[in-house]
């Protein structure tokens, strides 16, 4: 992410947007040149999008203010220190101005990501080489556009779909937004584009590849309820695991250990955060460095003593129901909290917690602080800038799409259906040393026979859980519309829940105020 060529074809591509000023870099661009005079070949069209995935892990957008957005927003996490920044409890407690500072942050660092893309895109399709050697440059950059579009229509609704460069600043204020279905038209068109040129194994899990795509397109397909269209997609990538190389971890801590050489198997697409790395790029690219993370420290106990990179922060706490609720059998369960900590020189439980500064009597999320902590790879104070890479898809979430999808298909579960569950329950349940006879018998077997609707909360209480603290659980409740239900007086996490308002997160009001053809979302 140091390179200074990508970095600066994606300052181009900024630059376009008027957003960002690269002129802290060695050698400052003095015009904008066309994508067809920037990219001669398919290695600048490769530098100009691996420019928007440095971006994609900037601290605006996946390194802190999208994930940790999507983390509160959900019924499983809630505020820990309430002294923590307005914006991030506007967030939680169904409180969003127009004016929200975490949309501020990441709206325009996703169109940020989309003028970098869409830039080397046009490039890439001018450039005169083979299409063995250039359509798969080319879809790493369709897949990342899809990957944007996907993440903002299902925030914001309405949006400004933009497939195309252009060197007038202006016109990105003229845009007019885009109706939904068109916008996962768009979507779906990247993504089956990807599926064809993408390798079937990508050089590291933080790139696309065949597998990735037909993911996506499973989870697109699934939020927009076409049933077969879903149910496709994920067998298609179950009927392929061994060419993609995708299983399950034996042991599911060790999706977290960022000790481990290369990412596990399981994970089909990840955020690559690189430990202790904050020097060496432009300030404009991220304080000190694109892919500086900030979500161990957010979700880390605060007081803590045990690792030489300091407490966490006590921001994203989950509800002490979740951690209640979740059987303790549950190997997840002990992979998911943090319960104990060294304070004051003295080993701590979270009962004790709340009176230390700050911090709250509840347990916390182990897998991004503690994760680091144990692992012992680099990190910087209050272990931000981490090793551990943010989990976006895995493998077992294809399992579970194939689940529900083919309960809805068939007005009721079969074999199959429950077999995915299952599969995803064993490993929950394993002991780890070879002998079924040790395992827990929790979380048991599906149920055979349950009717339609009981599989239905099964499968989506099973996603609770497997994908806990990974930013699923905001989208599952936005397109099942549990809002009513899990924010209810007698829900998991009692709120002032609007449906008519908080399905969606208000648009950047800078841009709608600027931009006729943007209209703010209604009630904020």
């Amino acid at each position: 992410m140091k390179n200074l060529k990508y970095t600066l074809i994606a300052c181009l591509s900024l630059l376009m947007m008027g957003a960002y000023s690269c002129g802290t870099l060695e050698e400052e661009p003095v015009g904008l040149l066309s994508p067809e005079a920037t990219y001669k070949t398919p290695s600048d069209v490769a530098n100009g999008i691996n420019g928007g995935y440095s971006l994609l892990a900037h601290e605006n957008f996946m390194g802190r203010k999208l994930s940790l957005s999507l983390m509160l927003r959900g019924d499983m996490i809630s505020i820990g220190d309430a002294t923590t920044s307005s914006r991030r409890i506007e967030v939680d407690q169904m409180s969003m101005s127009a004016n929200n500072g975490m949309v501020a942050s990441f709206w325009p660092m996703g169109y940020q990501i989309l003028a970098a893309v869409n830039y080397a895109i046009e490039g890439g399709e001018s450039v005169q080489a083979d299409e063995d050697q250039i359509n798969p440059v080319i879809a790493e950059g369709r897949f990342l556009r899809a990957y944007i579009h996907y993440n903002f229509v299902r925030l914001f609704g309405e949006i400004p779909y933009i497939d195309f460069a252009f060197a007038d600043a202006e016109l990105a204020y003229t845009l007019p937004q885009t109706p939904v279905d068109e916008v996962y038209a768009g979507i779906i068109e990247d993504l089956e584009y990807a599926k064809m040129w993408l390798p079937d194994v990508a050089l590291r899990r933080a790139r696309p590849s065949k597998g990735t795509a037909a993911s996506f397109l499973a989870s697109v397909y699934l939020t927009i309820e076409d049933w077969d269209a879903a149910y496709a997609e994920a067998k298609y990538v179950i009927d392929n695991s061994g060419k993609f190389m995708y299983n399950l971890e034996a042991d599911y801590a060790d999706l977290y250990n960022s000790s481990l050489a290369g990412a596990s198997n399981e994970v089909i697409f990840e955020i690559d955060f690189q430990g202790n790395d904050a020097a060496g790029n432009p300030s404009s690219l991220g304080g000190g460095n694109a892919a500086t993370d900030y979500i161990a420290s957010v979700t880390g106990p605060r007081g803590d003593e045990r690792y030489e990179t300091g407490e966490g922060w006590s921001v994203a706490v989950p509800l002490l129901d979740v951690y209640d609720s979740w059987d303790a059998q549950d190997y997840r369960r002990a992979v998911s909290f943090d319960t104990s900590i060294i304070y004051l020189g003295v080993e701590t439980p979270y009962t004790d917690w709340g009176s230390i500064a700050n911090n709250v009597a509840r347990p916390h999320i182990a897998k991004y602080f503690r994760a680091t902590g144990e692992a012992g790879t680099l990190a910087a104070n209050n272990s931000r800038d981490s090793d551990v890479d943010f989990p976006v898809m895995r493998y077992a979430e294809v399992l579970l799409i194939a689940a529900e999808a083919l309960n809805e298909m068939n007005a009721g579960p079969n074999a199959e259906a429950e077999g995915y569950i299952n599969e995803v329950r064993r490993r929950a349940r394993r002991e780890l040393d070879g002998d079924a006879a040790n395992d827990s018998p929790v979380p048991a077997n599906v149920s055979a026979g349950l009717s339609q609707d009981a599989f239905r909360d099964v499968a989506l209480d099973e996603r609770r859980l497997e994908l806990a603290f990974e930013g699923v659980r905001w989208y599952d409740v936005k397109r099942r519309k549990l809002g009513d239900i899990v924010f209810a007086a007698s829900g998991r996490e009692p709120q002032n829940f609007n449906p008519a308002k908080d399905y969606l997160f208000p648009k950047y009001q800078a841009d709608v105020d600027r931009n006729e053809n943007l209209y703010q979302n209604d009630n904020y």
